[in-house]
């Protein structure tokens, strides 16, 4: 959806233009996201004072709680706070209290750069997983692949179904369809060889950086990767990502033309030969256009040796001559796929997604009223301590003379006696022989 920017009381919102989206202009759920601003929270918090107060305590405690990074996230209204949000967020991962964090909080920050457009920085938040715990929701990953696909995006709608790959997440109806709907036309377009430049490159090699000087350079790490790999979370390049997630999403839309095709677009794209001519072999319905791109990405493999890609081309051509050739346009499945899945579910989402806004607000209000308490409970402690103190100084003073031995000893007690040094074995001290003449004097004695 094409959308411009209205600043108005609220801040910058966007209004439906001239592009029709999947989703309805009602499933962003507009008034309910806004309601958020007219709670007592949210409505007295002054934006750039509660930033420079955490702040503050980042660098003299090093300790935020989960609910005052939840009021700043969900209280940005525009994007002039991208960055700070960023680094708050980072900050926060590496306290103890970064397991408390809210899922208001993780929706706030995502919602706020998919309104944006921001999604380059997006991406690169949702990539590091471990340095800002980041995930998306069902709502905000519908938003940001709606969005995307239907303003040609499709190498970010990709991205973001890689991601959401790797955590198996498809179960929203909505979100499979546009996952699969985006990854298929980035793929159809044939520029999978552009889409690294949208994952972070690995940190240098220490061995590297030592051929490249001669003096020894030290690099510190994050955190050391095992030699195992998992085919997983392992997976960089974006070939082999793109494959595993088409996989995974063959296997959630179950038997039929969109999911038989799609787990073989995935397995040729992971190059997974075996697997792939072995599903060709079951006699699965498969679709022309699918068959059609997966045969030019084999075409295009730079080591076409062995015996398991010889067997899955054979299988190919046998599968292209068949009769269960399905011809019709994969991209109109697709497309039928994505306004079915928003047909029946659209409604009951946002129904669903109004009552969680409403639900965060009132979390919200119990988190911070709990804080308060623990807050106030830590100050009478201290309080009271502190009086205690005052008291046991003023009660010395009142009976200093009856307890003036007592506090003598207690004195002592507290002195430190310190054992002596042994500098060495002590020499003698030289006799002095008081009648002792030198041989001198007596030679001159006997001259006379």
């Amino acid at each position: 959806m094409l959308r411009q920017v209205l600043r108005t009381g609220y801040g910058f919102r966007p209004f439906l233009t001239t592009h029709r989206n999947f989703l309805s202009e009602a499933y962003l759920c507009r008034e309910a996201w806004q309601s958020r601003l007219a709670t007592p929270v949210l409505s007295k918090v002054n934006h750039e004072a509660l930033y420079y107060e955490l702040e503050q305590k980042f660098q003299q405690k090093n300790k935020v709680s989960a609910i005052d990074i939840d009021i700043y996230a969900n209280k940005l209204e525009d994007d002039s706070h991208i960055d700070e949000v960023a680094d708050l967020i980072y900050k926060f991962r590496l306290t103890e209290e970064a397991s408390n964090v809210l899922q208001s909080t993780q929706h706030a920050i995502a919602r706020n750069y998919i309104e944006h457009s921001h999604y380059g920085q997006l991406i690169e938040m949702l990539d590091n997983r471990i340095g800002y715990g980041v995930f998306l929701d069902d709502f905000t990953a519908n938003l940001a692949l709606d969005r995307l696909v239907t303003t040609n995006e499709f190498k970010w709608a990709a991205r973001i179904a890689t991601l959401l790959g790797l955590q198996e997440d498809f179960g929203n109806p909505i979100t499979r369809a546009l996952a699969t709907y985006g990854s298929y036309r980035y793929v159809k377009g044939g520029e999978i060889d552009h889409f690294d430049d949208l994952i972070p490159p690995p940190p240098l090699d220490p061995a590297e950086v030592k051929k490249k000087k001669k003096d020894e350079v030290k690099v510190r790490v994050k955190f050391l990767r095992n030699e195992f790999f998992d085919d997983h979370f392992d997976l960089r390049d974006s070939k082999l990502l793109l494959g595993k997630t088409f996989y995974t999403l063959g296997l959630i839309h179950g038997a039929g033309v969109v999911g038989d095709s799609c787990r073989l677009l995935g397995l040729v794209l992971h190059e997974k030969w075996a697997k792939a001519a072995e599903l060709l072999e079951k006699g699965s319905e498969m679709n022309a256009d699918v068959l059609k791109l997966a045969r030019t990405f084999l075409e295009n493999v730079e080591n076409k040796e062995g015996e398991e890609y010889g067997k899955l081309v054979e299988a190919l051509g046998k599968f292209e001559s068949s009769a269960k050739l399905n011809n019709e346009s994969f991209e109109k499945l697709l497309l039928a796929e994505v306004n079915k899945s928003v047909a029946e579910n659209e409604q009951r989402q946002i129904t669903e997604q109004a009552k969680i806004y409403n639900e965060w607000c009132d979390v919200r209000q119990q988190r911070l009223d709990e804080e308060l308490a623990r807050l106030q409970r830590a100050k009478r402690i201290q309080d009271m301590e502190q009086m205690a103190r005052e008291m046991e100084q003023e009660e010395q003073k009142l009976w200093f003379f009856e307890n003036e031995d007592k506090i003598d000893l207690q004195i002592d007690s507290k002195k430190v006696f310190y054992p002596k040094r042994w500098f060495g074995k002590k020499k003698k001290p030289r006799v002095v022989d008081e009648g002792y003449i030198p041989p001198e004097v007596r030679q001159r004695q006997g001259q006379q």
